[in-house]
């Protein structure tokens, strides 16, 4: 009863943040009452994968700094974590390469116990104790696998892990059933040129994992300067971006769509390009959001530790 009721708060903070978020439109404005209701913790300067899309070569420039215990504790020390709807660990490096994310997320349930959180994880590597540890604080996982196949996933990711990763999906999931554990579990895919035509296999392998959905989003290509990887000359290019190939983009997305409804599987998909001009979008990410850095810096937006570096070292 504990949990349900614990969930059934979640939902009421989700919906009171975004009316709170849809009055402040309608009435114009721009100065705020109210802090945001998602905090992104970026977790660690460091990766197990190189790959092509990311904006940040941590094999080459990756410091290894991580986010604490004892530094979240000091954040949440300056928060009103009564209207923080989610708790997201991801953005930056591979989560799992924090050796205190267990303790960080326990924690953070302990203090909230009605908080939603996720980790954003590639699961190249994860020990089981620490997966039955976040299974049971009812933690919700999403896991980029970005292919469906083995030899476009070492092209995207740089790393011949296909096999791994799929392995350890699945022994997550046996392991959320052997917990009685109510934790959500996703695969994403960024969506590229390279690897749209996979989608809708990505689609047949999620439902043959046991996972719950597919979540679908655009590549973001970042800046040449930012695209240099230590030790490879594979790159993403600007032309691998859908906005390139929307017929492409558009149909696949459709067609995967009516697939997943076939299998019964969740699909979350970004907006079609057709519908763009159809519905237009207010970005009101920096007022739902907060985007806090391994080392305490704060951002307003996604990827803001990228866009914004250079600034923030001037």
């Amino acid at each position: 009863m504990s949990d349900l009721y614990n969930r059934f708060l979640s939902y009421l903070h989700l919906k009171r943040a975004s009316a709170r978020i849809a009055g402040a439109l309608r009435r114009g404005e721009t100065s705020l009452s109210f802090g945001p209701s998602s905090l992104n913790l970026m977790m660690v300067d460091a990766c197990n994968s190189q790959c092509i899309m990311c904006g940040h070569d941590y094999r080459g420039c990756g410091s290894g700094e991580v986010l604490t215990l004892a530094k979240v504790q000091t954040i949440y020390g300056h928060l009103d974590l009564r209207q923080i709807v989610d708790v997201i660990y991801g953005g930056g490096g591979e989560p799992f390469l924090n050796h205190e994310l267990a303790e960080i997320a326990e924690y953070t349930r302990r203090l909230h116990p009605s908080v939603q959180h996720t980790v954003i994880t590639n699961l190249i590597s994860a020990e089981e104790a620490t997966l039955v540890r976040l299974l049971r604080i009812r933690l919700h996982f999403l896991i980029s696998i970005n292919a469906a196949r083995r030899e476009t996933y070492r092209i995207v990711s740089g790393q011949d892990a296909f096999d791994n990763v799929l392995a350890n999906i699945r022994a997550l999931v046996a392991l959320r059933r052997a917990t009685r554990s109510s934790s959500h579990i996703a695969v994403s895919i960024i969506l590229m040129k390279s690897n749209i035509a996979e989608l809708p296999e990505l689609l047949r392998l999620a439902r043959d994992l046991g996972v719950d959905a597919v979540k679908a989003v655009y590549v973001r290509v970042y800046p040449d300067g930012y695209r240099d990887r230590e030790g490879t000359s594979t790159r993403i290019r600007p032309e691998d971006s859908l906005f390139y190939h929307q017929d492409l983009s558009d149909r696949t997305l459709k067609d995967a769509e009516r697939l997943a409804g076939e299998l019964g599987i969740s699909f979350s998909r970004p907006p079609l390009f057709s519908e763009a001009a159809a519905k237009p979008r207010d970005c009101t990410e920096p007022w739902r959001s907060l985007y806090i850095n391994y080392d305490g810096k704060l951002f307003a937006c996604a990827a803001g530790e990228i866009h914004f570096k250079h600034k923030i070292e001037q």
